[in-house]
């Protein structure tokens, strides 16, 4: 029996992953962890709930006026947490 080479275990690991389809699981996960990183403190400190369920992502201001800020920036807001996470988990956003 011939062996083979040995393989990455963090490679290996990522290939189980897509393979379950948890991968993108865990990329959701971290689009709400990082929030913070990727928004800045002052969005962030104003951010009530946020969830991420089938790509749309829905978040809750406390402040109307961030609300408002963060409505007419939308597009940009998912393009900047898309290229954080390094892949289009983000295909719209729901703001309340």
């Amino acid at each position: 029996m011939k062996r083979k080479d040995p393989e990455n275990l963090g490679s290996v690991l990522q290939q189980y992953l897509v393979a379950i389809g948890a991968d993108k699981h865990i990329k959701e996960i971290r689009v709400t962890q990082e929030w913070d990183k990727i928004v800045g403190p002052m969005i962030a400190r104003n951010t009530g709930d946020i969830s991420l369920t089938e790509g749309v992502l829905t978040v809750k201001f406390r402040s109307a006026i961030i609300r408002n800020e963060i409505s007419m920036r939308r597009s940009a807001l998912q393009t900047m947490i898309n290229e954080a996470i390094g892949e289009e988990v983000i295909k719209s956003i729901v703001i309340k």
